[in-house]
């Protein structure tokens, strides 16, 4: 009888379950169709997945009501001209999909944006969190909620592997470098890396070359250079974000 009884129960939870999945499928659909019209300035087809009462939130600029000035402000900021482009790329696995009652559904994680400015090579200008309120109206899923917020850089993760080198060879870029803006850095060995040093700053160096080195804390690059082949090492460049920012001379 107690069998009986949970059947109809079981039989309810399993359709819930089916539908969700129908639904996740659909709405993750939409959503890769609205950012792929997003990264082609597609207005159009953005429009088609807004509910006319959509509101954008953003910690940046506030509240967006209503699909006409949601969609102006993309024509007159992103979609402005060729000569800026803006693309939006989810961050890995970070989306996730939660059922809300009545047709709704709830659509969150992270995204990075990059930029391309005047012809220049795309960079990466950012990252943000997202949470987005789907409704499904007349069999279709349209963003009705909008809510962008904690942008900012996009947190450093070193590379995974490095190069162990012999300690004679790190022995060699040891030493006092002296910076035209950074000042004096001082460059020691400690076990199988190097430690750098440049006032407040002080970072661990593991190698991706004879010459190259990375910085576990923050997205520095190092290079270390010798004037000849005969020669000890004489100058180090310093890149951040892949731009040379100093060039010490060792003393």
């Amino acid at each position: 009888m107690a069998y009986r009884r949970l059947l109809p129960l079981m039989l309810s939870c399993l359709a819930f379950a089916a539908a969700a999945a129908d639904d996740e499928q659909a709405v993750r659909a939409a959503d890769a169709r609205y950012w792929q019209a997003y990264n082609a300035c597609d207005i159009r087809t953005m429009g088609s997945l807004l509910t006319d009462d959509v509101e954008f939130y953003h910690d940046k600029t506030g509240l967006t009501a209503t699909k006409a000035a949601v969609l102006d402000s993309l024509r007159k900021g992103p979609c402005a001209g060729p000569d800026m482009r803006l693309r939006r790329e989810a961050v890995g696995d970070s989306i996730r999909f939660h059922p809300l009652a009545g047709g709704f559904a709830l659509l969150s994680g992270a995204h990075r944006f990059y930029v391309r400015r005047d012809g220049q090579p795309e960079r990466l200008d950012g990252q943000a969190e997202f949470t987005n309120v789907w409704q499904s109206i007349d069999g279709q899923w349209r963003m009705r909620r909008i809510l962008s917020y904690a942008h900012g850089p996009v947190p450093y993760v070193p590379p995974a592997t490095h190069v162990v080198l012999p300690p004679a060879l790190l022995a060699r870029y040891a030493g006092d470098y002296r910076g035209k803006s950074v000042g004096d850095i001082v460059v020691a060995v400690e076990g199988d890396h190097l430690r750098l040093t440049a006032g407040p700053l002080a970072v661990t160096l593991r190698a991706e070359s004879q010459t190259r080195f990375f910085a576990l804390e923050r997205d520095l690059r190092f290079e270390f250079v010798a004037p000849s082949e005969a020669g000890g090492i004489r100058t180090l460049t310093v890149y951040e974000k892949g731009a040379a920012v100093e060039t010490a001379t060792a003393r």
